[in-house]
């Protein structure tokens, strides 16, 4: 193939130029010690161009069972925590991470998906690190006890295009819910839309089980081959590509 594939981070995408609203807030842990997460993840990829293959990695990883975040210990703005990589062999991968609410920015380890909690729309993730992301809206979802959690979503799209081709770019469209009072990520919808080759490539997870809140049992047919997560939790990507526009999306 033409183009070279690579793995990115979520959250490399989370700090590029969001919008141009300036509202900030002083930003709060909404999670303890002690507190788990348990996700389950999907990646579907399709083209009608059957020469395309997929990178082994990729469908190695939806051998992947399920992955659990338990926060370890909270200092100040920032969060650390253990996770667990289960696979559907029975092995296991451990590891720690933490992350600075303020920037944003983690430490060692493959997990990124927490904010402060208690967001409101409008309102910056990250007061002190020039992103520029901010809460789009807060919406009801069904999360939780009784069907009902607030979320806190952040709505993004990214245009990329070829530096040597012009006509050769793709668009990636992210939805990104966040509980607004614990400030954990409980539903991501990545979509990548190419058009050379023409492929479309959708990454979703969701969370399945957590000790703060009941969350509804999925019907396990919905529950799919399962995808990576963190720093292996990515969108593929052109290596020789630009970003040339990148858009937030807020409710009109």
């Amino acid at each position: 193939m033409k183009k070279i594939y690579q793995v990115v981070t979520i959250f490399m995408f989370l700090c590029f130029l969001g919008s141009q609203i300036n509202f900030t807030k002083a930003i709060s842990p909404g999670v303890s010690p002690g507190n788990e997460f348990i996700y389950d993840i999907e990646y579907i990829f399709s083209s009608t161009n059957q020469s395309i293959v997929i990178p082994e990695s990729l469908l190695d990883l939806n051998k992947t069972d399920y992955y659990q975040v338990t926060i370890t210990e909270i200092v100040e703005k920032k969060v650390s925590f253990q996770t667990k990589w289960g696979f559907i062999n029975g092995t296991e991968i451990e590891g720690t991470g933490s992350i600075n609410l303020e920037t944003g920015i983690a430490g060692v380890g493959d997990f990124w998906a927490i904010i402060g909690s208690n967001l409101n729309t409008g309102e910056r993730i990250h007061p002190i690190y020039p992103d520029h992301i901010f809460i789009n809206d807060t919406q009801i979802r069904n999360y939780g006890s009784g069907g009902n959690r607030e979320t806190n979503l952040i709505d993004l799209t990214f245009t990329y295009v070829d530096q040597e081709d012009p006509s050769i770019y793709f668009v990636e469209y992210s939805q990104t819910y966040f509980d607004k009072q614990t400030g954990m990520l409980v539903e991501l919808i990545d979509s990548t839309v190419y058009t050379d080759p023409v492929a479309t490539e959708t990454l979703t997870w969701k969370i399945k089980e957590t000790n703060i809140w009941v969350v509804p049992e999925f019907p396990s047919g919905l529950i799919i081959s399962l995808f990576m997560i963190s720093s292996l939790i990515g969108v593929v990507y052109y290596k020789k590509k630009n970003k040339i526009n990148t858009q937030q999306t807020f409710p009109k």
